[in-house]
């Protein structure tokens, strides 16, 4: 009599996910999960009391996918109460974690499985992931490294985009649950707990797993201050070291972001405050060339109140610099660029100036000269924003010119003044 082939039953996989005011793609996230020809999955939705209609569309969700979808709707401290929360009442062997934003790829959970099969001892796997803007387009590919990479290679950021992880249950409970003390990095955080503890258990899963969204409610872009700050407490903690890239990182977004960002506080200020907070992570040592260089970053040179010009930090544009001014009570008259085409050799350069309303001035400049550029400001009492632009195709490679120089930048002028006329 022949005998019968052993069918093991598929484990069953519970997917968490935490929700705060995100209906507007909670739907498609739901569905990503549980329209997966994988049949043998739960979502568990721990929802912070939403206002904007999430519960609603839930319970429409839930009658679709009977016995499939369980949530709860309460009050809590933040994403990784809410996550522990949905852990809490997961019934699966393996948890995976997608937010109310992001999305799961097609078969993302049976490769996942998959991988958990093949490799009986793996106790996480995570996979290739993509980030998408709010209507699901491409925006660029997550750098993801692999699992054998070393401990300290988080010191450069995450490597591992969090949609696209799973992880065994018992190996969570030995690790411990998301540290809810952290609002935004706390997922930084259990990767590095999983990676010492679990150093040679946890695979990749080489395919687009999951789509991270990108949008201006998502918490690592409303919260940028926070995520640098978290990130640096993490790697403090964790490697007790933290690299200077870091600090930079955020000093330039303030410098990209600044003034129509949401803090309308002087650019300094704003820098002033941010090293008062991250200090204690960084050497004497650091502290002392950053400081060196703040005094030398013409972006901060040249910011004033509500002013800034899109300068590379020694003061130098390459094509395109934007001016930006936002005043909240009497504006100034104008706003004046004192430049100069320091070029090597003679030449001309051709200037297209953008005004905010649409309209173009080319100028034609002799280089090397030093010229002066003017943008009036329409007389008001009211606050409002306005950016000038002025881009070039003529530039010049400081390196092709001098055999000293090992600058290969192509450049076209250099900023010598920002001000404001009353």
């Amino acid at each position: 009599m022949a005998s019968k082939k052993l069918i093991m039953p598929l484990p069953l996989v519970s997917v968490v996910m935490p929700s705060l005011n995100q209906a507007p793609f909670l739907e498609v996230a739901v569905r990503s999960v549980l329209a997966q020809s994988y049949d043998n999955v739960e979502l568990v939705v721990a929802d912070g009391q939403s206002t904007d209609g999430t519960v609603e569309l839930l319970v429409q969700l839930q009658q679709e996918f009977a016995g499939r979808l369980r949530w709860v709707s309460q009050q809590d401290t933040g994403p990784a109460h809410a996550i522990n929360t949905a852990i809490a009442l997961a019934h699966g062997d393996i948890i995976g974690w997608l937010n109310s934003d992001d999305m799961y790829a097609e078969e993302a959970i049976a490769q996942a499985v998959e991988q958990f099969t093949k490799q009986p001892n793996a106790q996480m796997v995570y996979g290739l992931a993509q980030h998408i803007d709010a209507v699901g387009n491409v925006l660029s590919t997550y750098p993801t490294r692999p699992p054998t990479s070393p401990l300290d290679a988080f010191a450069d950021g995450s490597f591992i985009c969090q949609p696209t992880v799973f992880m065994r249950r018992g190996a969570l409970a030995l690790v411990g649950n998301l540290d809810q003390s952290i609002k935004t990095a706390f997922d930084f955080e259990l990767w590095m707990r999983f990676f010492k503890r679990f150093p040679h258990q946890i695979f990749l899963v080489r395919r687009i797993q999951a789509y991270s969204r990108l949008h201006a409610g998502c918490l690592t872009q409303s919260q940028r201050r926070l995520v640098a700050v978290e990130g640096m407490k993490v790697l403090s903690q964790h490697l007790n070291t933290v690299p200077p890239h870091w600090f930079w990182t955020h000093l330039d977004e303030l410098c990209a972001t600044y003034p129509f960002g949401p803090d309308t506080t002087p650019l300094v200020k704003q820098i002033e405050s941010f090293i008062l907070e991250v200090k204690g992570f960084f050497s004497a040592k650091d502290l002392k060339d950053m400081s060196a260089q703040i005094r030398t970053d013409y972006r901060l040179i040249f910011a004033k109140p509500g002013l800034m010009a899109t300068v590379q930090p020694d003061g130098w544009v390459s094509k395109h610099v934007a001016i930006k001014y936002r005043w909240t009570d009497k504006a100034a008259s104008a706003v004046s660029l004192r430049c100069t085409a320091a070029w090597p050799v003679p030449g001309k350069m051709r200037l297209r100036v953008g005004t905010p309303d649409g309209d173009e001035q080319m100028l034609d400049i002799e280089a090397p000269e030093e010229f002066v550029l003017r943008f009036e400001v329409p007389a008001t009492e009211q606050s409002g924003m306005m950016m000038w632009t002025v881009d070039t195709a003529q530039t010049f490679v400081p390196a092709k010119h001098d055999a000293d120089s090992q600058d290969k930048r192509k450049l076209s002028f250099r900023v010598l003044d920002l001000k404001l006329e009353e």
